[in-house]
């Protein structure tokens, strides 16, 4: 092999190593902008989850007020049927 077919080779060699290196280049962004496409829609939906969860313990709270009630009003009322058949 010639030199300048040897330079001739390299220089191929060369070009296909930058398509490849481009290419690559652009399929991390492709892959990057898909990455982050998703974390956004991930953390719409994250915080959409925040705001049920927010509005279940509020819920919650209400229905544990109401039956702390609902256990008084039990006991008042064991308390005063048991005096009067003592």
């Amino acid at each position: 092999m010639t030199p300048e077919q040897r330079l001739d080779r390299l220089e191929r060699i060369a070009k296909l190593f930058a398509t490849a290196g481009l290419r690559a280049r652009s399929q991390f962004r492709e892959q990057l902008d898909i990455l982050m496409d998703a974390q956004m829609r991930n953390e719409l939906r994250f915080e959409r989850n925040e705001e049920r969860f927010e509005r279940l313990v509020e819920s919650q709270m209400h229905t544990n007020q109401r039956l702390d009630a609902l256990i008084d009003i039990i006991r008042e009322g064991r308390q005063g049927n048991s005096s009067p058949n003592v």
